[in-house]
């Protein structure tokens, strides 16, 4: 029993095998035309805009960060997970929006200060420059700087702040080549193994901008990690600086206060002048006491002279007022005389000035006369006698009193000068101590912002030892060469891709569709064995050779028939269909015109012609003479074709397709196999007890035909090679056997 099971199971598996190699080369034959066609039409396609892919140009850069070589003036070892964390911030700080909005602006400012419009250079070429020429506007145009790039990167980037939607925002935020950030986000930045090595890779059309944005995005990836890396320490060594910047202005402020000072008030040492000033304070005491004695004496020695020289003092004063007087006449007759020349005779006697002055002159006459007089007694009288000897003497006490004098007041206001300068000097010293004191202050404030500074330089060496600053390895090169814009591989995808594509669909189709279509498809929707297929008549290609091939497919079927025919008795065989219109009619005139051209006679029966469906004897009816009977001058037929109508619009009795030959169930190869008729076929079969009962396909394609009548006409060499291989016939050959 083991091995007859094993021998069926062997069985089972080559036939599976079989059906299913059979099922594959004529599911291939049938969506022949599709995937010749549709492959042909996709890969067209492809090869036709595949000519217009862009070249693409492949920049490297590397850098070397120093992070794990790096020593520490303290010789503390390497924090591996801090090294990890570094090289994370440098490929999120090469990523982020701020960095590629910045490379973005420069690669502008690149494109349109080096572009060409006629010729390409290591910055753009002239046809992409040509492209962003007619993109940029006016306004931006004029803030280009032909000769200065980084003048127009600035007037680039204060645009862009001033204004906020606008050209160089919507470069960058839009899905614009080599300038926007989905373009700039393909840059890979890369750790190289476990190396100290950062790569950075870009891909893009233009071997110019390629080069220009992986050197852009290392300058601005250098600056924005000393920034993020060094702005803790360098604000602190910013902070110091400016502390001892403005310490050093302070002390240089109390310095020049003191000396400004000192200028002010002219002292140079005050230590030192007020010593002296003590010396001559004493000295001049000393000096004022000696001329007071001086005066005092020359003063008592002048007053006694005085007394005794009283009348030679009178004569004396006399002579004076004698001078004065002749002074005065003189002066009276000059002014007199003019008057008298320069004023007519007439006016004389009528000018009162003239008149004044002759007067006065006259009275300085008459006091002249009696000073005169008065002389001339003082000189002859005894008392005149020896004046001239006291004169002398007189005169040498009137000097030395007036020198005692001058003396005195010379110390005196020297006196004063030393009170004002003590005066002065007591409220000089008091400043310029509180002044010291202040230089102190500032100058060890400026000691200390000066020992803040350098142990912030030592962290920052210190930090500079351990992680020191990015280091290019390679810079990047012009690309001379492209990538290769791989369009044969792009074609062979879409070739291939296309065939996948199109017998996937299909056979997605021909599992799922519940169109009955074929053989294979409608046994295993009816449950019921296919006897054959008729063609259709919308086969426009072969609609010359229909009649031909509709009388080759009717001759199989009607052979296929003659195994159930009666010898002695009419062979009656129904015609069944679940819709109207599925050809039954169109089938039996086919079949009748077969068996008659083989000698036997056919009576097609049909209804509402030869019966009434809606008739109580047909409804029940046990037999086909209950409702249809021949004629008395009709010879008994040889095949009785009965053609019921629609078995969803009207009853048919089951008693008479029991006592039937053959039932065939037409059915139109297009149409949909419903669930509904799967349970009227099931009630059917029921009622059908052994009667056999064929599904026949009607209006099927060709191929579905030949799968049953073999090749139809005309027979084409390459049909019929197609039809071999369908078959899987790989090795069959045509050739007569004698």
């Amino acid at each position: 029993d083991r091995s007859v099971s094993r021998g069926l199971g062997d069985v089972y598996k080559r036939q599976v095998m079989k059906d299913t190699s059979l099922f594959i080369s004529q599911f291939l034959y049938r969506i022949r035309y599709w995937l010749l066609w549709g492959t042909l039409f996709v890969t067209g396609l492809v090869i036709y805009f595949t000519q217009f892919l862009p070249y693409s140009y492949t920049v490297e850069g590397s850098l070397f960060a120093g992070v794990t070589t790096a020593t520490s003036i303290t010789g503390s070892s390497v924090n591996y997970s801090a090294v990890t964390s570094t090289f994370d911030n440098l490929i999120n700080l090469a990523q982020s929006r701020g960095t590629l909005e910045k490379v973005s602006i420069r690669l502008l400012a690149n494109a349109l200060t080096y572009g060409e419009e006629w010729k390409d250079n290591h910055y753009i070429q002239a046809k992409h420059y040509r492209q962003l020429l007619s993109m940029t506007p006016k306004e931006v145009l004029v803030l280009v700087d032909r000769k200065d790039v980084n003048k127009t990167a600035d007037a680039l980037a204060n645009y862009r702040k001033e204004y906020g939607d606008n050209f160089v925002y919507s470069m960058f935020n839009r899905p614009i080549p080599f300038y926007s950030a989905s373009a700039l986000e393909t840059v890979i930045v890369k750790r190289k193994g476990a190396s100290d090595v950062l790569q950075l890779i870009y891909t893009s059309a233009d071997p110019g901008i390629t080069q220009q944005t992986i050197i852009i995005l290392i300058d601005e990836l250098k600056k924005a990690y000393e920034i993020l890396r060094f702005k803790a320490t360098n604000d602190v060594i910013a902070y110091f600086e400016e502390q001892v910047r403005l310490a050093k202005i302070e002390l240089n402020k109390q310095e020049d206060d003191l000396m400004q000072y000192c200028v002010q008030e002219r002292v140079i040492n005050y230590g030192q002048e007020s010593e002296a000033l003590s010396h001559t304070r004493y000295a001049v005491d000393d000096r004022l006491e000696e001329a007071r004695r001086n005066y005092a004496a020359a003063s008592a020695l002048r007053k006694m002279l005085d007394e005794k020289m009283d009348i030679r003092a009178t004569i004396i004063r006399n002579n004076t007022n004698l001078l004065k007087e002749l002074e005065k006449v003189s002066s009276l007759n000059q002014n007199i005389m003019e008057q008298e020349i320069f004023i007519s005779d007439k006016a004389r006697d009528t000018n009162k000035e003239l008149k004044k002055n002759k007067e006065d002159l006259r009275k300085a006459e008459d006091k002249i006369t009696h000073i005169s007089d008065n002389l001339n007694e003082l000189n002859f009288s005894k008392e005149g006698v020896g004046l001239k000897d006291m004169v002398s003497e007189w005169l040498t006490a009137l000097v030395s009193e007036a020198k005692a004098k001058a003396e005195l007041d010379v110390l005196k206001e020297r006196q004063q000068d030393i009170f004002d300068q003590y005066s002065q000097m007591s409220p000089v010293g008091t400043q310029i101590t509180r002044k010291q004191r202040a230089i102190g202050i500032a100058e060890d404030n400026y000691r200390t912002q000066l020992g803040g500074l350098a142990n912030a330089n030592l962290r920052l060496k210190d930090i500079e030892m351990n992680t020191s600053n990015l280091q290019n390895i390679a810079d990047p090169s012009y690309p001379l060469t492209d990538n290769g814009r791989k369009r044969i591989l792009y074609i062979l995808i879409a070739f291939v891709g296309s065939i996948v594509f199109i017998i996937t669909y299909f056979l997605l189709i021909e599992l799922l569709d519940r169109t009955l279509r074929d053989a294979t498809r409608s046994r295993r929707l009816t449950k019921l064995p296919v006897i054959a297929a008729f063609n259709g008549t919308s086969n426009l290609k072969f609609r010359g050779f229909l009649k031909a091939c509709n009388r080759l497919a009717a001759a199989y079927s009607c052979r296929q028939l003659n195994n159930y025919l009666q010898k002695d008795a009419p062979t009656v065989i129904n015609l069944l269909s679940m819709e109207a219109r599925e050809g039954k009619s169109f089938l039996s005139k086919y079949f009748a015109e077969y068996w008659e051209t083989e000698g036997l006679r056919v009576r097609i029966v049909t209804h509402h012609i030869d019966f009434e469906p809606d008739t109580q004897q047909y409804v029940n009816a046990q037999q086909l003479s209950d409702f249809w009977a021949l004629n008395e001058a009709e010879e008994t037929p040889n095949i009785i074709l009965v053609e019921y109508p629609a078995v969803n619009t009207a009853s048919i009795p089951l008693p008479v397709l029991q006592k039937a030959d053959v039932n065939l169930l037409i059915a139109n190869a297009c149409r949909l196999w419903r669930n509904s008729d799967s349970v009227t076929l099931a009630h059917i079969m029921e009622g059908m007890g052994n009667v056999p009962i064929f599904l026949y396909l009607n209006n099927a394609e060709r191929e579905v035909v030949e799968s049953f009548t073999g090749e139809l006409p005309p027979q084409t060499p390459v049909h019929s090679l197609f039809s071999q291989l369908a078959q899987l016939g790989l090795t069959s050959k045509k050739a007569a056997v004698k």
